[in-house]
C-alpha cells in the first residue's frame, strides 16, 4: 500500500492535516497497449544486447553500468559530487513531500497550470474530515505547491485540482518551455526585387483563356 500525502488544509489556528491515498493513473489502463514479442526461429524469445566497442562482444542484461570518472580516468563516488545551477551556484536537495505535510497556501490560476507540461497524475482517495478542501476543489479552486517523490534537487511543480464530481487529483509538471526558432538569414526589407517593365518572365497571364 502506497504512503499517505498529507496536506495541511485552513486557516491559522484551525488548519488541519488531512491524509490522502493516492493512485497514479496508468495510461496502460485507460487505453490498453500491446507488447512485440520478437522469437526466433524456433520460437523462442529474443533478447536485446549491447555490441561493445571490439565490434565483436555482445553485452546481455545486467552486463552493463554508468560509472562517473574525473579528467584524468578515475573513478568517482556520486556521493563526492557538489551539484551546481546553470549560474555555478551549488543547488540543495529538498525533502520528500511524505516526509512532512504540505502547506495549502498558495493557489494557481487555469492559464497557470495549462503553462505546465503534466507528466503524472494521480487521483486522491480523501480522508471524511476534508469536506471542506473537496468544497473548494469542486468550486474550481487549484492549490500548487513544490512536490518530489523521493526527494532531490529539482522538485515538479504539483496542482490539487478536481473534476466536476469532487473527486481530488494531484497533477505534477514542469513550466513549459518554448523556444523560438527564426531564419538562419534575415531578409533585407530595403532590397529591390521588382521586375524590370521590358523583361519577360514567361509567367504572364491570358484572361481571355480563363
Amino acid at each position: 500500500m502506497s504512503r499517505a500525502l498529507i496536506f495541511h488544509h485552513g486557516s491559522t489556528g484551525t488548519a488541519t492535516d488531512l491524509a490522502f491515498g493516492l493512485e497514479k493513473i496508468d495510461r496502460r489502463k485507460l487505453y490498453g497497449y500491446v507488447d512485440t514479442e520478437v522469437v526466433d526461429g524456433a520460437g523462442r524469445a529474443c533478447d536485446t544486447a549491447l555490441l561493445a566497442g571490439d565490434g565483436r562482444t555482445l553485452i546481455g542484461r545486467g552486463g552493463s553500468a554508468l560509472a562517473l570518472l574525473d579528467v584524468d580516468g578515475n573513478y568517482l563516488d556520486k556521493a563526492s559530487l557538489t551539484p551546481i545551477g546553470p549560474a555555478g551556484t551549488p543547488l540543495s536537495r529538498v525533502p520528500s513531500s511524505f516526509d512532512a505535510p504540505i502547506a495549502l497556501h498558495e493557489r494557481a490560476s487555469i492559464d497557470s497550470l495549462l503553462n505546465h507540461n503534466i507528466k503524472a497524475a494521480y487521483v486522491l482517495t480523501p480522508p471524511m474530515s476534508a469536506p471542506e478542501l473537496l468544497a473548494e476543489l469542486r468550486g474550481g479552486a487549484i492549490y500548487t505547491f513544490p512536490f518530489s517523490f523521493r526527494g532531490g534537487l529539482d522538485p515538479d511543480v504539483g496542482f490539487l485540482v478536481a473534476n466536476p464530481d469532487g473527486v481530488p487529483f494531484l497533477l505534477l509538471g514542469k513550466p513549459t518551455r518554448l523556444e523560438f526558432v527564426s531564419l538562419a538569414e534575415i531578409a533585407d526589407p530595403e532590397a529591390d526585387e521588382t521586375v524590370e517593365p521590358d523583361s519577360d518572365d514567361g509567367d504572364e497571364v491570358d484572361f481571355a483563356m480563363m
